[in-house]
């Protein structure tokens, strides 16, 4: 973190026994704190900008007002925190709805618990991650194996495509500059330039935009 203040993290989940233990679980945390739990979207879009959180633990499937509702009302409130989708769905449209959405971050409930944290961490950081398990479905969604495209010539340079496909690899900045044996700096450079040439806010859109144009296929990643 940067600074000393926690995380403030919501939860919404109309399981009310996953969302108080997950919140007990946080709790352990120091630099998390829970400042909500609600049972549906009605409640997240009634106390959102009064409560403030900075990140959202959002699930999809909820009576009354569901998530996917939150995720297209979310540009219109005045405090919009970073929202990381927390579901048992690996269906593909359902995940690329909400990833078009902008979310900052797409976790299936039985991932470990350090895969919650460190989205929430990401997200927080004003980075973005999609669960290797949620990716999958993705891909099998967007394309069957067709052709690559070279359509990203258009756009990136050819450094800026290794960068993409390191980050459709799933590594960190970090990663992607010892792979690529270029600093950090030039690293985060380049996922800068690419996230706007291709008009997106974070890198899970890149990596999906990237599937859908069929410029990089599974076999690549």
């Amino acid at each position: 973190m940067t600074n000393d203040l926690p995380i403030r993290v919501a939860i919404a989940d109309d399981n009310a026994e996953y969302r108080l233990t997950l919140a007990d679980l946080l709790a352990y945390e120091p630099d998390i704190e829970v400042v909500a739990v609600w049972a549906n979207g009605h409640e997240v879009l009634r106390d959102v900008e009064h409560v403030r959180p900075d990140v959202l633990l959002l699930d999809i499937t909820m009576p009354e007002v569901d998530g996917l509702c939150v995720l297209k009302a979310a540009p219109m409130l005045a405090w919009r925190p970073k929202i990381v989708v927390l579901t048992m769905h690996e269906q593909s449209p359902v995940v690329i709805e909400a990833v078009r959405a902008g979310v900052s971050g797409y976790i299936v409930k039985d991932a470990p618990m350090e895969d919650l944290l460190r989205a929430i961490r990401e997200a927080h950081e004003g980075r973005a991650m999609v669960h290797p398990q949620v990716m999958r479905a993705v891909l099998g969604e967007i394309e069957r194996y067709a052709k690559p495209s070279d359509g990203w010539k258009d756009l990136l340079t050819a450094r800026e495509f290794d960068v993409l496909c390191q980050m459709a690899a799933g590594k960190s900045n970090e990663q992607i500059a010892e792979s690529l044996h270029i600093t950090l700096k030039t690293a985060k450079n380049h996922v800068s330039h690419i996230l706007a040439k291709l008009n997106v806010s974070d890198r899970s859109q890149a990596v999906l935009h990237a599937y859908r144009e069929r410029w990089i296929l599974p076999d690549r990643v």
